[in-house]
């Protein structure tokens, strides 16, 4: 959740079906903005995934051929954020939710300018809790979290 500032700690406390409809509507905008949504693969997967359906897995997939030619073609041309929304699609379709909206959002930052207030937005409004310690981040009960490093150096920290 590093770089979501006090987004990070919203998010690592919501639920993860919360998390995962944000990060749907966050996939898709990266797309526009990206061009990967002009894919039948890419715009067909996110309706799928708006309608609750499970997205078919697999380098060999529509979806999976799809996104290597893009990172090729993104490689070839020297397209960073192609290739990094190209890979926000793998994470968003077929990897944990809370890590999609973090991908996305460090993709999207370098997009637009009101990324921020988007994916609050997308969250719903909640109230924004305040900026997170260490401690916040060695003890969330979220297992699509990984605090081990912030565990561990919280747990130094009290030595």
């Amino acid at each position: 959740m590093y770089g979501l500032q006090e987004l990070g700690a919203l998010v690592a406390t919501l639920p993860r079906e919360h998390v995962a409809e944000a990060a749907r509507k966050q996939m898709r905008r990266l797309a526009v903005e990206t061009g990967l949504a002009k894919y039948t693969e890419v715009s067909s997967t996110l309706d799928a995934l708006d309608r609750g359906e499970t997205v078919r897995r697999g380098q060999a997939s529509p979806l999976g051929l799809r996104l290597r030619t893009i990172m090729a073609q993104a490689d070839q041309h020297m397209d960073d954020l192609r290739r990094w929304a190209a890979e926000n699609m793998v994470h968003a379709v077929w990897g944990t939710p809370h890590q999609a909206v973090c991908d996305i959002a460090a993709t999207r930052s370098n997009l637009s300018l009101h990324w921020l207030a988007e994916l609050h937005a997308d969250l719903g409004h909640p109230p924004i809790p305040p900026i997170p310690d260490d401690h916040f981040w060695a003890t969330p009960r979220n297992p699509d979290i990984d605090t081990s490093w912030y565990a561990d150096r919280y747990a130094q920290d009290q030595n």
